[in-house]
């Protein structure tokens, strides 16, 4: 009942942030307007490693921001107010709090990803190898949501934490979309298949994340986080 009611109350909190909502229908727009690119074959020219490739960008990258977002409006939030030393005081495990904040950050921030993998798996028929990289998209999402609030609870400079992760996610969204011929020509060169390539890329970084996630929330407890005082700098 305990998780439960962590969880619910995280999301109503989600929920309520207006910067969260803009951020998600912004990208579900966007999202709409790329699949209309599709559906159009405004992109069937440039074949079907660059639709991999630009999807792949966009999944992982609108999932990587919205969960910033939330993660702002949330975790740091609570960090601080003052409301998450509330929460520790009432006798809260801070490792059940920062699950509780995480599956539902991943629940919330992962919609605009379904709605662009959906989309473009109907359209683009890419066949069971997409799906399964997708599969491995949301969970390497999962785990590093997970692994960034960990580290939140240990941040002092909330500012630089937000945009750093804010402009090197969209940094790489860019990259992709300016450099995506040259990448798919070194993999033609190297005769390698994008989807298996990336969906390995995905797998390790999981399992790195997932460790290092786990091993951090194992020798976290409530007074080492309400040690460290945290400032939006």
């Amino acid at each position: 009942m305990k998780d439960k009611a962590l969880n619910k109350t995280a999301r109503y909190l989600i929920f309520r942030d207006r910067e969260v909502i803009i951020n998600t229908v912004l990208f579900l727009v966007i999202t709409f307007a790329y699949l209309l690119g599709l559906y159009k074959f405004l992109f069937a020219n440039k074949g079907e490693d660059f639709i991999i490739l630009m999807t792949y960008a966009l999944i992982l990258g609108f999932g990587i921001i919205g969960s910033n977002t939330i993660l702002v409006n949330l975790s740091l939030k609570d960090k601080l107010s003052g409301r998450l030393e509330f929460l520790l005081g009432t006798g809260l495990d801070v490792r059940e709090i920062i699950k509780a904040y995480s599956i539902e950050n991943w629940r919330i921030s992962s919609l605009p990803s379904f709605v662009i993998f959906f989309g473009t798996y109907v359209i683009c028929d890419l066949g069971k190898s997409f799906v399964a990289l997708y599969l491995s998209c949301i969970g390497l999402h999962y785990f590093l949501i997970l692994t960034l609030n960990v580290m939140a609870m240990y941040r002092k400079n909330f500012k630089f934490f937000k945009n750093l992760i804010y402009f090197s996610t969209s940094l790489l969204i860019y990259l992709f979309g300016v450099f995506s011929k040259k990448i798919i020509l070194i993999f033609e060169r190297q005769n390698l298949d994008v989807n298996i390539f990336i969906l390995g890329i995905n797998i390790f970084a999981t399992i790195v994340l997932a460790a290092y996630s786990f091993y951090q929330i194992k020798k976290m407890d409530n007074e080492s986080v309400m040690e460290v005082k945290s400032v939006w700098s």
